[in-house]
């Protein structure tokens, strides 16, 4: 079990507890898995344990060798890196010494939690079990003092950290432009991660992310012909997606379209006035947007087809008859005769296909200024195979063989699919767009 904290906080500190219920052989297996992966102080809490529950000299062998080819070596590396550590964390520098200081207490309680174990356990537990081993003989400390120590100054360092980010949320927040105000939430934001309910890191946050937070408006894409209801189906769609996924996003989010509408209908403005970039300005800042997101379906169209009938053979293998035998018994039974059954039927295909291709523009709304632009495409085929006639068993024409003939879907029922996996591609494509950019 660890604590993981999200953020510019990187660091995780660790319990390494003694698993109760495992077996000695369960241990010492997943003590051999840990050294081959290298994880050698894992591995000592897997030995340790398995030493503990043994019970069979095998077991208790395993253990033994265990410790005395991985013990004293581990124990050596992880002081070293203890002392390497300490001289990069002697002073506070930045995040970084939060999570050195966080890795020298890791290492000295996992230590000491297998030495816990080891010092408890009854000397014939390190006692040679077989003639060609050796006793086990092993330098256990206790790290109690030291893991205080580290704490203390572990929990210095979180103090500190939260203090130099609060301290640099301040400052950034002072230039009071949406960049530097995303900064210094982000900066706020880990200082109350660092330490929970850091002076008013919270509040700060909140506000800061409230200035920083890009608002996208999206206006209906334009369609027409048969399809003139695709335009807003697919920005519905994607707008569905944004607001689904929404905790995704930090500094990002969608207007709400019926809001929208209502200010265009109030200002007696139309979305079809607003494909060029210097319309953009007017239109976003009434609507209180940063960003808009206008588009066309360039392409909407719907193939139907009837392929020529043919002709399919089946066989099955099925009970074509009975026969009577002497069981062991001397007793007469009765069996079945399987054998295999054919038949020819004509099948019948019709087929229907649906594409749409969409193109979409995204200007700035303070400048009118084109920040990106693409083209997604949907498609969705429509596919079904009936039986008309056969000749030969029945038995040998699969069950879910349908008979009878299906409709061609409509126009719009075949373009609602093909519709949503174009939905799919423009949500994704700007939401890369939102993250490389804004978050």
């Amino acid at each position: 079990m660890f604590l993981n904290l999200k953020g510019q906080p990187n660091y995780s500190l660790n319990s390494n507890d003694i698993t109760e219920g495992k077996s000695a052989k369960i241990s010492n297996k997943a003590a051999k898995k840990s050294f081959k992966k290298g994880t050698y102080n894992d591995g000592l809490v897997h030995t340790t344990q398995a030493l503990q529950k043994a019970e069979n000299k095998k077991q208790v062998s395993k253990a033994q060798n265990f410790l005395i080819s991985h013990y004293t070596n581990t124990i050596n590396k992880n002081l070293q890196k203890i002392t390497a550590l300490q001289k990069k964390s002697i002073s506070f520098v930045s995040d970084q010494t939060v999570t050195q200081r966080a890795d020298i207490l890791n290492i000295y309680r996992v230590m000491n939690r297998y030495c816990d174990v080891l010092n408890d356990l009854h000397p014939d537990k390190f006692k040679a079990i077989k003639r060609r081993d050796t006793d086990v003989i092993i330098q256990i400390e206790t790290y109690e003092n030291q893991i205080n120590a580290s704490k203390i100054l572990f929990e210095e360092s979180l103090q500190m950290a939260a203090k130099m980010h609060y301290e640099k949320g301040i400052h950034l927040a002072k230039r009071n432009q949406k960049k530097s105000n995303k900064e210094a939430a982000k900066h706020f934001k880990w200082a109350y991660e660092y330490i929970p309910n850091y002076l008013d890191a919270e509040k700060k946050y909140a506000e800061l992310k409230k200035l920083a937070v890009t608002r996208m408006g999206f206006t209906t894409f334009k369609s027409g012909g048969d399809f003139s209801q695709l335009g807003d189906l697919i920005v519905n769609s994607v707008l569905k997606k944004f607001i689904t996924g929404a905790k995704q996003f930090e500094f990002f989010e969608v207007l709400d379209r019926t809001q929208m509408n209502a200010l265009m209908l109030e200002n007696g403005l139309r979305e079809s006035e607003i494909m060029k970039p210097s319309d953009a300005p007017n239109f976003g800042r009434l609507l209180g947007a940063d960003i808009l997101c206008v588009g066309s379906i360039d392409r909407a169209d719907v193939d139907r087809q009837m392929a020529q009938p043919y002709f399919q053979e089946f066989t099955e293998r099925v009970i074509i008859g009975e026969e009577k035998y002497i069981n062991n018994n001397g007793k007469e039974r009765t069996r079945s005769i399987k054998g295999d059954v054919s038949a020819t039927a004509q099948l019948n295909q019709k087929f229907s296909n649906a594409f749409l291709s969409a193109t979409y523009k995204i200007f700035d709304v303070a400048t009118g200024k084109l920040l990106d632009m693409g083209e997604v495409n949907g498609e969705y085929e429509w596919n079904y195979i009936w039986m008309s006639s056969f000749q030969g068993d029945k038995r040998a024409i699969p069950n879910e063989m349908p008979i009878t003939e299906l409709r061609f879907p409509t126009q719009n029922e075949i373009m609602q699919p093909a519709n949503e996996f174009a939905a799919q591609a423009l949500y994704q494509k700007i939401s890369n767009y939102v993250r490389e950019t804004f978050e």
